[in-house]
């Protein structure tokens, strides 16, 4: 016979009631998005510090790696903040760690020019934010909504989502960095007004799109 759970479902019913729950899709929706700004700014920010900001590889790769570290101290201490200052709750450490990577990905892409320290603070910032998300829009709150026997569900649609968004953000911003790049006078040029705003856009939406799962209501 087939594992039942408390409510007299099935695990199979169970984990088919996790692809009917539209929190879960729409936090799979927030977690891809923030792997686009993830990914966006990991994979491409040495390239951008390079060619719209004049650093040398070397600085743009020290600049860029500090999140590594940031990001390591968030995804340790989000639990632990959202146990002790919110009461396990995670909507609100989400909510501000969300604002927080919109103003992290901000000053990083539109700051002016000419100031390695607020850069290299954008950075840390950055990885700090994106660690606490990962830890909840990632996992935590996928295994809060879903039914504690069908949370691998859960946590494996949220991973593929996630995954599925780095892919695309791979693609598009290869697209708008290669489509807006010109060479005059053997001068080679690049526009990156167009990948800015997909990178911010998305970091601005999976903010939003966390903020519809406010209320969402743990099951059995």
């Amino acid at each position: 016979h087939a594992p039942v759970s408390a409510t007299g479902k099935s695990v199979a019913a169970l984990q088919k009631d996790v692809l009917k729950n539209p929190y879960i899709w729409i936090l799979a929706l927030a977690s891809a998005l923030m792997y686009v700004s993830r990914y966006g700014i990991e994979s491409w920010g040495i390239y951008y510090l390079e060619a719209q900001k004049g650093y040398t590889t070397l600085e743009a790769s020290s600049i860029v790696s500090v999140s590594a570290i940031s990001g390591i101290i968030g995804t340790i201490i989000s639990g632990f903040i959202s146990d002790k200052f919110f009461q396990g709750s995670r909507n609100l450490p989400v909510l501000i760690a969300g604002i927080l990577n919109v103003i992290a990905i901000s000053l990083f892409l539109f700051y002016p020019d000419g100031y390695p320290w607020v850069d290299t603070a954008s950075m840390l910032l950055f990885g700090f934010a994106i660690g606490i998300l990962i830890t909840f829009l990632g996992g935590l709150m996928a295994v809060d909504i879903a039914s504690k026997k069908a949370s691998g569900a859960a946590l494996g649609l949220i991973g593929i989502a996630s995954y599925i968004g780095a892919g695309i953000q791979d693609v598009v911003s290869g697209y708008l960095i290669g489509d807006n790049h010109t060479i005059i006078n053997g001068v080679e040029s690049y526009d990156f007004s167009m990948v800015k705003l997909f990178w911010l856009g998305a970091a601005v939406l999976s903010l939003i799109c966390a903020l519809f799962v406010w209320n969402a209501k743990a099951k059995d």
